[in-house]
């Protein structure tokens, strides 16, 4: 009987071989199970070790807020004992100090800037003397409030009523104050003393400056939409190439003021003293569409070229108004005191203008409204 050769390095299909692959595969299984359970191991560590080092960050973060708002905290105190020293240096640096941290933490903003407003109330609530100047920390305090980044004033909102915030003028030694483009939209001022200040270019959104003394202030260029300036003191004041709209007026005296090309829309001049104001074309025809001027005092007014459409003129007075090219094309005038026929003739008139009934009837009145209605068809046809 002949006898198989065996294969060298096969295994043998006999009991022990299949011995020895069980054996194997054991062996690779407890390979793999321990890899594995190494990696799982090594995972739970890295993750440990993450939460760890999370937690401490945590942890660090906190502290470093903690330690930060307590940096703030001792700041904010010793800001605020200095702005009460009795030196005017240290208390300089103490409203500095204010702004700093006010820039530095939003959060702080609208209180430090309730301080600093409170700071000027307090500080420049007396009339000052003869030879005075507005305190130079009073108007550091006010520099640091009208220029302040105002989308972190949350509910904050400048009141400087009754302050009196005059200074000194070197050019023609008026006392005034500087507030130069500052933003003071939605401040309350009423009553404020700004008596020849400069408010030039200034956004006076909302701001209330009712009963407010701004004589001989410079207003140039300010745009003030829905305001109130009504009883407040603006005669000699400079209002040239002023926006003013849904501004209330009322009875406020601008006696003497410059309005040449100011534009007045919807506002409320009713009983306003005009007297002596320049309305004119000089620099800009004013825009007063739709204006009340009812009982208004015009008495010497400069109104030439003015645009005066639909206003209410009713019962103003207009001693020597200057109305000459005057647009009062669907004005009111019933009962307008010392209006002539002279200066109706020289004013943009429609068949709409109601006049006293004096005016009204008179023929020359008649012709020039017949004529300039004429004029009007003929450019239109």
């Amino acid at each position: 009987m002949a006898v198989l050769p065996t294969v060298p390095g096969r295994a043998s299909a006999g009991p022990e071989g299949q011995g020895l692959d069980w054996a194997r595969r054991i062996e690779l299984s407890a390979v793999v199970v321990g890899v594995l359970l190494s990696s799982l191991i090594a995972a739970a560590g890295i993750w440990y070790s993450n939460n760890q080092v999370r937690d401490q960050l945590k942890i660090s973060s906190e502290e470093v807020r903690l330690t930060r708002e307590g940096q703030i905290t001792d700041r904010y105190t010793k800001a605020v004992e200095a702005a009460g020293n009795d030196a005017m240096d240290v208390r300089l640096g103490g409203v500095y100090a204010l702004q700093r941290i006010m820039e530095d933490s939003p959060r702080d903003h609208p209180t430090i800037a309730n301080v600093l407003a409170a700071y000027v109330r307090t500080h420049a609530s007396d009339p000052l003397g003869e030879d005075e100047d507005v305190p130079a920390d009073v108007q550091a305090a006010l520099t640091v409030l009208v220029h302040r980044d105002t989308d972190h004033d949350g509910s904050f909102f400048l009141d400087l009523r009754r302050t009196n915030l005059v200074g000194v003028d070197p050019q023609n030694g008026r006392r005034t104050v500087n507030l130069t483009d500052a933003d003071l939209s939605g401040a309350d001022l009423s009553q404020a003393d700004l008596g020849a200040g400069t408010l030039r270019g200034a956004g006076l959104i909302s701001t209330r400056l009712t009963g407010a003394n701004l004589r001989a202030a410079d207003l140039r260029d300010v745009v003030m939409q829905g305001g109130d300036l009504s009883h407040a003191h603006l005669d000699d004041a400079d209002l040239r190439n002023t926006e003013l709209h849904g501004v209330d007026l009322a009875d406020t005296d601008l006696t003497g003021a410059d309005l040449r090309g100011a534009g007045l829309y919807a506002v409320d001049l009713h009983g306003a003293k005009l007297s002596d104001a320049d309305l004119g074309c000089g620099l800009g025809c004013t825009s007063l569409p739709g204006v009340n001027l009812r009982d208004a005092d015009l008495a010497g007014a400069n109104l030439h070229g003015a645009n005066l459409p639909s206003a209410d003129l009713r019962g103003a007075h207009l001693r020597d108004t200057n109305l000459r090219g005057a647009d009062l094309r669907g004005a009111d005038l019933r009962g307008a005191t010392d209006l002539s026929a002279a200066a109706v003739d020289d004013a943009l008139l429609d068949s709409a203008t109601k006049l006293p009934p004096r005016l009204a009837e008179d023929p020359s009145v008649k012709a020039r409204i017949t004529e300039l209605e004429e004029q009007t068809a003929g450019a239109h046809g």
